[in-house]
């Protein structure tokens, strides 16, 4: 990608500086496959014991090979704790879905106990609301943090509830019993693993406020690999990635994530953004710079919009900016090489995860995607470049995490 020459609205100091940035985001094709080598080899180490590995795996037992039957219970929580989704899922003999019935709650824990009795609370007002409060049913749990057995095995995430150590299954099946709900808890599983029993496929990978994915072995469990961890010199980091890192909640942690999340892809433009204007190359001398100076302020979901041409509105109603022709163009440019690059790292992801597998077909899902098709599109285009074959891609919707409990909970 280069800059185009439609652009007539730039000044020669606006051209040399996006090429500057441009040439910092750039990935050749040698890193791209430089980075699927490292990662299968990491891919491989995580599985083994007493290693080092970035990419050290816990396997989970899953059900996916058996016919589920009947009516199961789903529960997916949100890494943050403040979104519980609970679905009732009917299956036919052939075990096709015949009724799926779905509630959300909110909530803010003020306390790890308050979490575990408020998910008691979420679970006994949707078995009453949708009738189900008559029969003893199998509920399988999703959570959207890293899992060991039953233990949520490593430190909080960007904005987590902090679960690490906890035996989520032992606390969960406590509370359920204390309040008296008839429900079974079979299975506890991370989202990654869950989307990959609801996909049926080698590979399931997400793309939401954070990375992660997870692949079937060939012994029938699945590994969550929490590829957002991988790391490697081969990675294309820049100054503006290391400032996030650096002023982020955890430094140093899960580098791939925040080159490719949803939750950082609008930070690197912001810093983007106001390097240039400390540089005088945008908005003029005299602009409030207050709203945009805020961290994390200038969301992800901004970006696809900007690069389909909203620059200005969003720029002037979010921001109270004043731009330019030339403004605009600066930072639909901007936009583009931080997306791009996003898409071709998650194609380099997707691709070392078929070829570890010897995959046929991948499942995605996640908001990155909903709200940038075109870096969707692109990620999958590098992945089938890097592979030199073609996948089958089976785009998964939304809480298909709890499907995936729903299932390998009715399995048992």
């Amino acid at each position: 990608m280069t800059i185009s020459t439609s652009d007539s609205a730039l000044s020669d100091r606006q051209r040399a500086r996006l090429s500057q940035i441009e040439q910092a985001f750039s990935v050749s094709t040698d890193q791209l496959h430089k980075i699927v080598k490292q990662m299968r080899t990491e891919l491989t180490l995580g599985l083994t014991r007493d290693n080092d590995s970035c990419l050290r795996m816990s396997p989970s037992f899953v059900h996916q090979r058996t016919t589920p039957q009947g009516t199961s219970l789903g529960m997916g929580i949100e890494a943050s704790g403040r979104r519980i989704r609970i679905t009732s899922v009917t299956f036919a003999a052939d075990s096709t879905v015949t009724d799926t019935r779905t509630q959300v709650f909110v909530a803010r824990p003020k306390s790890i106990s308050a979490f575990f009795e408020h998910t008691a609370f979420c679970l006994r007002t949707f078995l009453q609301t949708q009738g189900l409060d008559n029969q003893v049913l199998p509920l399988g749990i999703t959570i959207g943090l890293p899992i060991d057995g039953s233990n949520v095995c490593q430190g909080a995430k960007e904005d987590s509830l902090d679960l690490c150590g906890k035996n989520v299954a032992r606390q969960l099946c406590d509370t359920f019993l204390r309040a008296h709900l008839p429900v079974r808890v079979t299975s506890v599983t991370n989202n990654a693993v869950s989307r990959l029993v609801a996909a049926r496929a080698e590979v399931a990978a997400s793309f939401n406020h954070g990375v992660n994915a997870a692949f079937m072995m060939d012994d029938g469990r699945a590994a969550n690999t929490e590829i957002g961890r991988f790391a490697s010199p081969a990675l294309p980091l820049t100054m503006w990635d290391r400032r996030v890192d650096r002023e982020s909640r955890r430094p140093g942690a899960r580098p791939l994530e925040k080159l490719v999340a949803d939750q950082y892809l609008g930070e690197i433009v912001r810093n983007l953004i106001t390097d240039l204007m400390d540089a005088q190359l945008l908005f003029g001398a005299r602009v409030n710079a207050q709203a945009i100076s805020r961290e994390y302020a200038f969301h992800t979901a901004y970006m696809a919009p900007i690069i389909e041409g909203d620059a200005r509105a969003i720029l002037e109603n979010e921001f109270g900016l004043r731009t330019t022709e030339a403004d605009c163009q600066v930072v639909r440019m901007l936009c583009k090489i931080v997306a791009r690059r996003a898409a071709l790292l998650a194609g380099a992801m997707l691709a070392a995860l078929v070829v570890h597998t010897g995959g046929k077909a991948v499942a995605l899902s996640g908001v990155l995607f909903d709200v940038n098709q075109g870096l969707g599109a692109e990620a999958v285009d590098t992945m089938h470049k890097l592979l030199g074959r073609p996948v089958e891609v089976l785009f998964q919707e939304r809480g298909a995490e709890v499907l995936g409990a729903a299932i390998n909970a009715a399995s048992i």
